[in-house]
């Protein structure tokens, strides 16, 4: 995964989950996209950015 796949799957889970679910009361998106790019930065030091957006899907989960 390249990082343009990274930043646009990234982008793409936070509209959906923000959207899609309508969880708006809930949801912060910045504190979202802190999380997405913290798993990228992980993803970028591990050289696998497949594990960064794991990361970073759990962590907003666990976080939610």
């Amino acid at each position: 995964m390249s990082l343009y796949v990274f930043i646009i799957a990234s982008l793409v889970y936070i509209m959906m989950i923000h959207f899609a679910i309508a969880i708006k009361n809930e949801f912060n998106v910045f504190l979202m996209v802190g999380y997405f790019l913290i798993g990228g930065v992980i993803g970028w030091q591990l050289k696998s950015y497949e594990i960064g957006f794991t990361l970073s899907v759990v962590l907003s989960l666990l976080l939610w």
